[in-house]
C-alpha cells in the first residue's frame, strides 16, 4: 500500500493532473467552438448556399432520432485524447522507473528499508496497469458527459432537443461501464510493452531511451536490410507488428483493436462502445495476447531480478 502511494506521490502531475489538465482544455475549445457556432447562427449563416439560422425547420424528426441514437453510442469516444496521453505518460514512467532511483542514488535509501525488488518493482507494474488506467476512466468519462452535456444544450438552444432521446438511451449509461471493462484487457494487453520498459530500465546504465526504442528498431531495421539484400523469406512484417509494435505499443488504449479486427476479418464499429467492448473481450480467444502476457510476466522478473543484482558503486 505504501509503495502505490509511493510512486503515486512521485507521479501525480503525470497520472492526475494531466488527464485533468487535458480533459479541461477540449471542455474549454468545445465549449468555445459552440459559443461561436450559436453566435454564427444568430446572424445567419448559411452553408453550401443553404440558411441553416433555424436548425429546426430543416432537420427531420427521423435525422434528429438517429443523430440522437448515434450521439449515446459514441459519446464516450470523445475522451479518446486523454486516453493517448495515458498511454504516453505509462510509457516514460516505466522507462525511468528504475533507472531514475539508480541516477540519483535514492536506490541506496529504498534498499535500506525492509522492501523487497520483488515489491517495489510489482507497485510499479500495479500503478502503471491499474491505478493509472482507473484515474484516467474516471477522468475521461467525466469529460465525454460534461462535453456531451454541451453539444445537447447547443442543440436544444437551435430548438433540436435531444436530451429526451440521449436520456433515454441505455447506451448513455453503459457507455462509461463499457470503457471500464476494457481494464483487464489494457492489463494483459499492455504486459509486454511494461515487462520490456522495466527491464531495460533495469539494466540500462545511460540513456534507456535510446536502448529501449533503438534495440528492437534496429533489428527490424537489420533484418528488413538482409531480406532486401540477400532475397530471404523472412517476414519481416511479423516482427514489425508482433515485436517492435507489442514491446513499444501495447500502452497505448485501444491499440489491440486493429489486430482483433484483423484476426475476425470484422471491421470495428469505433463509433458504438458495445462493438468495441465486444470485441477487445474477444481477443481473449487468440493467442497473441497470451504470449504477450507471458513475455510481459517474463521481463517483469527480469526487472526485478537486475534491481537485485545491479550495483552503481
Amino acid at each position: 500500500k505504501w509503495l502505490l502511494k509511493r510512486e503515486y506521490w512521485e507521479h501525480k502531475g503525470a497520472f492526475f493532473w494531466a488527464p485533468i489538465v487535458i480533459g479541461s482544455i477540449m471542455a474549454l475549445f468545445v465549449f468555445v467552438s459552440l459559443i461561436i457556432a450559436l453566435s454564427g447562427l444568430s446572424s445567419g449563416m448559411q452553408i453550401n448556399g443553404v440558411d441553416v439560422t433555424n436548425l429546426a425547420s430543416i432537420i427531420t424528426p427521423e435525422q434528429k432520432a438517429a443523430f440522437a441514437a448515434k450521439f449515446a453510442f459514441g459519446y464516450a469516444g470523445i475522451s479518446m485524447p486523454i486516453f493517448i496521453a495515458l498511454g504516453f505518460c505509462v510509457f516514460f514512467f516505466c522507462l525511468g522507473a528504475l533507472f531514475d532511483e539508480r541516477r540519483d542514488r535514492s536506490v541506496l535509501f529504498w534498499k535500506s528499508l525492509p522492501l523487497s525488488d520483488r515489491a517495489t518493482v510489482l507497485s510499479k507494474v500495479v500503478i502503471a496497469i491499474g491505478v493509472a488506467p482507473a484515474i484516467a476512466i474516471v477522468v475521461g468519462c467525466i469529460t465525454s458527459i460534461f462535453i456531451g452535456f454541451l453539444i445537447c444544450l447547443a442543440a436544444a438552444i437551435t430548438g433540436i432537443n435531444i436530451f429526451g432521446e440521449v436520456l433515454s438511451s441505455p447506451a448513455t449509461y453503459l457507455a462509461p461501464l463499457q470503457i471500464a471493462a476494457m481494464l483487464p484487457i489494457y492489463a494483459l494487453w499492455a504486459l509486454p510493452t511494461i515487462g520490456w520498459l522495466l527491464m531495460v530500465s533495469a539494466w540500462a546504465r545511460s540513456k534507456p531511451l535510446l536502448w529501449a526504442i533503438g534495440a528492437p528498431v534496429m533489428t527490424g531495421i537489420l533484418l528488413s536490410w538482409a531480406q532486401r539484400m540477400f532475397s530471404t523469406d523472412w517476414n519481416t512484417g511479423w516482427y514489425w507488428k508482433n515485436v517492435v509494435g507489442r514491446l513499444l505499443a501495447s500502452v497505448l488504449p485501444g491499440s489491440w483493436i486493429s489486430e482483433q479486427a484483423g484476426a475476425s476479418g470484422m471491421d470495428v464499429p469505433i463509433t458504438a462502445m458495445s462493438g468495441v467492448l465486444n470485441q477487445s473481450w474477444q481477443l481473449l480467444g487468440h493467442a497473441n495476447i497470451w504470449v504477450g502476457a507471458v513475455a510481459g510476466i517474463a521481463m517483469i522478473y527480469a526487472a526485478i531480478r537486475l534491481r537485485g543484482w545491479r550495483d552503481e558503486g
